[in-house]
């Protein structure tokens, strides 16, 4: 792990949002961070050379290891994603605030899949991407003025029973919307009569007759020429699922087809809410269990329910050159791995299955305790192994 000293200009966004910057940054998996208290962290722009270098899929961790700290990712900052080549983002749980025009005119942007916890989708937060399909999650509140403006190629988005208000051009230009899902019992406060300027022929999927007749009723939502009213009677195509292991350490599941889906975790908990074409489950070292339910947030096809299965890992891999000195045993047991052998002159490096740097350093300690449960991949010198700390 290693510290960036030069501070990003993203500082000076984030002061006026009143987030509290420490003296350093991280950069950890090629993602960088701002300290913004003793155990958080913000997701930083990666900009140099006068561009933003994120691209392609981006798999948020849920915490990043430095200097001897676990930091729980708990916030993108503004602009952090601005104009990247980004195709995919899936951001965890822990992340509640995302900043303004934080992944604006990312236009190669296809995907994403909003965290549980968020509380408002921020100004201008996605406008400009490719986005297809979108779920607002359960719990936001506001969906902030020109959030989704300019995304031409949106044609689904689910809204959520906690939405209250829609900021102007909320939906500005989304010229091929064709498809709302709003759990929202009353129809949500539109703040300016240009929330959907630029569109026309939205069928929105309600829950009942009640709520379709507050909907007719208001001024916005009841435009004949903008909107037409339906009641929600279930999934209208089939849901699709296929899974593939990409790199040893993901289950990709390929989902699709214009639907929602609700994936828990083994424990029961629930995970996601996304409508992306892929999500990404880790292996870990033993199989789990996934379920996933198609959904239109008002009713979950329970019915067709799938199960997705993380594969066990491979046996341990191992990459050795023969060395004269003789080999090197690496085990873990109880919250510690143990490396024995002669590792004079190499390098220890400990990584998540994440493929976050939990620890480097020169190869003088025998143990090293880390916390669990958890997988970790252990490369010293030459040698690679998988192992389990329970």
């Amino acid at each position: 792990m290693k510290k960036i000293h030069n501070i990003l200009v993203l500082i000076a966004l984030l002061a006026s949002h009143a987030i509290h910057l420490l003296a350093q940054d991280i950069e950890a998996n090629g993602i960088f961070y701002n300290i913004i208290s003793d155990t958080q962290v913000a997701v930083a722009p990666a900009y140099y050379d006068g561009a933003n270098h994120y691209q392609g899929c981006i798999i948020l961790p849920e915490r990043v290891y430095c200097d001897g700290i676990n930091y729980d990712v708990a916030a993108i900052a503004p602009r952090a994603f601005w104009r990247s080549a980004v195709t995919e983002v899936q951001i965890p749980n822990s992340v509640t605030m995302i900043g303004e025009a934080a992944f604006a005119d990312a236009e190669q942007l296809a995907n994403i899949t909003l965290p549980l916890g968020l509380a408002a989708v921020s100004r201008y937060m996605l406008a400009g991407t490719a986005l297809t399909h979108v779920v607002i999650p359960e719990g936001v509140t506001d969906i902030g003025t020109g959030a989704f403006e300019d995304c031409t190629g949106l044609r689904t988005v689910f809204l959520p029973a906690s939405l209250r208000r829609i900021g102007d051009r909320a939906f500005g230009y989304c010229s091929s919307l064709n498809e709302v899902y709003s759990d929202a019992a009353m129809p949500p406060l539109t703040m300016g009569d240009a929330a959907f300027e630029g569109c026309e022929g939205i069928d929105v999927m309600l829950a009942d007759e009640g709520t379709s007749r507050r909907y007719q009723d208001d001024g916005v939502w009841g435009d004949e020429e903008v909107f037409s009213l339906w009641i929600d009677e279930g999934l209208a195509v089939l849901p699709r699922m296929q899974q593939e292991t990409v790199g040893g350490s993901w289950t990709v599941l390929t989902l699709g087809n214009s639907l929602a889906y609700k994936i828990y975790g083994p424990d029961g908990y629930l995970l996601a809410i996304t409508a992306a074409d892929r999500y990404f489950l880790p292996i870990g070292a033993q199989s789990s269990d996934y379920l996933v339910v198609p959904t239109t947030l008002m009713y979950d096809e329970e019915d067709l329910q799938m199960v997705a299965t993380t594969a066990q890992p491979a046996a341990i891999e191992e990459i050795e050159e023969p060395r004269p000195e003789g080999d090197i045993n690496i085990v873990g047991l109880d919250g510690t791995i143990y490396i024995e052998g002669d590792t004079h002159g190499m390098w220890t490096f400990i990584y998540d299955v994440y493929g976050n740097l939990w620890y480097e350093r020169p190869a003088v300690n025998n143990w090293i305790s880390l916390p669990g449960p958890r997988v970790y991949i252990v490369k010293v010198g030459n040698k690679v192994r998988k192992v389990f700390l329970n």
